[in-house]
C-alpha cells in the first residue's frame, strides 16, 4: 500500500460549509443507491453504508476527521464514491455538496491506502501542474512511479489518458495495452477500448477501430461509451445506415450534441424523412448549432412550410453580428439559397426562438462543436 496523500489536494468545501444543507436533503433515494450498489457488486447494503456517508458528509461541515468502521474497507469507500459518480453521470447534473462528498470519499480511501484512490489523486495533480505546487507535482510523480513498478492497472490507464491528452497516440496505446493485459473484461476496460478505437479511427484503421468500439459498447454502460456509439455510427454511415441511425439515437438519449445534427442529415438525405429530420434539427437548434438551423431551413422548404423556414432564417441572421466564426458559413448559406430565402420571406418574419441568452451563447459557439450538451 501507498500512503501519505492527504496533503496532495484540498477540495473546495470551506465556501460551501456555511450554507451546506442537511445530509438527508441532498442524498439520493434509497432505491437508487441500492440499485447502484448491486450493479457495483458491493458487499454492503444501503443500511450499512448510509451512516458512513452521513458521517463523512457531516465531518466535511465541521472540518474534522472521520472514523470509518472496521467493517468498511478503503475499497468499499471507492464503491461509495462510484455510486455518487454514476448518479452524476446519469442525471447529467452536478450537486456541489455531493461532489464534495465524492472528493471526501476519495481522499479518505487514499488516506487508508487504496491504490486506485492514490492514483486518481496523483493524476489530478499531474493533469494540471500549473495550478499545483512544485512539491505536489513531484510527489505525484513519485507516487505514479511506485504504482507503475507495482503493475497497478489503473495507473497504466491513467498514464494512457495523460499521453492522449498531450497528443501522443503511440505512447497512449502502449499504456492502454499494458492495462488490457491486466484487465480486459470490465467497464474500465470498455473505456480503454473506446480510447483505442479513437486512436485507430484517426490513423485511419477503421477495421481495428470498429473492433475496439464494439468491445467498448459491450463492456461499458451507455453513459460511459457514448463516444464509442457515435464513432461506430460514423463507420456504419455508408455501409449500414439503419445501424448507424440506431447508434446515434442511443447517443441522443445521452444528450450528445453531435448526434442531433448527424441524425437530422441522415433522416433528410438517406431516409428522406423530412419531418423526423426537422425534429432532430430542432433539438440541435436549442443548443445553438448553426448547421442544425441550416438543416431545419432546408427541411421546412422541402415540406413547403415557408413560414417556419423564414422564422429560421431570421434566427440565422442573429448569429452574424455576434459570432465572427459563423459569418462565412452564413454568407455561403445566403448565397446558395437566395431564391429559397426570397420565397420564404413572403411569410412570417418572426424568429423561431426568443432566448435572452441567445446573443451570449451565439458568441461562444463554434462551427464544428466538439462537446455534447453536458460536456461529457
Amino acid at each position: 500500500m501507498l500512503g501519505g496523500t492527504s496533503s496532495m489536494r484540498q477540495y473546495a468545501t470551506a465556501s460551501l460549509s456555511k450554507q451546506r444543507p442537511l445530509f438527508h436533503e441532498v442524498f439520493p433515494q434509497k432505491r437508487t443507491v441500492n440499485r447502484l450498489l448491486f450493479e457495483l457488486d458491493s458487499k454492503h447494503t444501503f443500511s450499512k453504508l448510509y451512516p458512513v456517508y452521513e458521517s463523512i458528509y457531516n465531518a466535511m461541515q465541521r472540518e474534522v476527521d472521520t472514523k470509518i468502521p472496521k467493517s468498511v474497507s478503503p475499497s468499499d469507500l471507492m464503491v461509495m464514491k462510484k455510486v455518487l459518480e454514476k448518479i452524476r453521470h446519469r442525471t447529467k447534473s452536478i450537486n456541489p455538496h455531493l461532489l464534495g462528498l465524492e472528493n471526501a470519499l476519495l481522499d479518505k480511501s487514499a488516506e487508508l491506502g487504496n491504490n486506485d484512490a492514490i492514483a486518481l489523486l496523483a493524476f489530478d495533480v499531474l493533469k494540471d501542474p500549473e495550478h499545483n505546487t512544485t512539491d505536489d507535482v513531484n510527489y505525484g510523480k513519485k507516487l505514479v512511479r511506485e504504482l507503475y513498478r507495482r503493475n497497478h492497472h489503473l495507473t497504466f490507464k491513467l498514464l494512457g489518458d495523460l499521453s492522449l491528452k498531450s497528443g501522443n497516440d503511440v505512447e497512449a496505446s502502449k499504456y492502454y495495452f499494458k492495462f488490457l493485459q491486466l484487465e480486459d473484461n470490465s467497464y474500465l476496460a470498455g473505456e480503454v477500448y473506446g480510447q483505442l478505437g479513437q486512436i485507430n479511427f484517426r490513423k485511419p484503421d477503421l477495421s481495428e477501430a470498429e473492433r475496439c468500439f464494439l468491445k467498448a459498447v459491450k463492456l461499458s454502460p451507455l453513459e460511459y461509451s457514448v463516444h464509442s456509439h457515435f464513432y461506430l455510427s460514423q463507420i456504419y454511415m455508408n455501409s449500414n445506415p439503419v445501424k448507424a441511425r440506431a447508434l446515434m439515437e442511443n447517443c441522443a438519449t445521452q444528450g450528445y450534441r453531435e448526434s442531433f445534427k448527424a441524425l437530422g442529415f441522415l433522416e433528410m438525405n438517406y431516409f428522406s424523412e423530412m419531418r423526423k429530420a426537422r425534429e432532430w434539427f430542432k433539438l440541435g437548434m436549442e443548443l445553438f448549432d448553426i448547421e442544425c438551423f441550416v438543416g431545419f431551413f432546408d427541411c421546412s422548404l422541402n415540406l413547403r412550410d415557408f413560414s417556419a423556414a423564414n422564422k429560421c432564417y431570421n434566427n440565422i441572421l442573429q448569429f452574424r453580428p455576434v459570432n465572427e466564426t459563423y459569418k462565412n458559413i452564413i454568407d455561403e448559406f445566403i448565397k446558395n439559397r437566395h431564391q429559397d430565402i426570397e420565397e420564404a420571406q413572403k411569410y412570417s418574419d418572426k424568429p423561431l426562438m426568443h432566448n435572452p441568452a441567445y446573443e451570449k451563447i451565439a458568441k461562444e459557439n463554434s462551427i464544428v462543436p466538439k462537446e455534447n450538451r453536458w460536456e461529457l
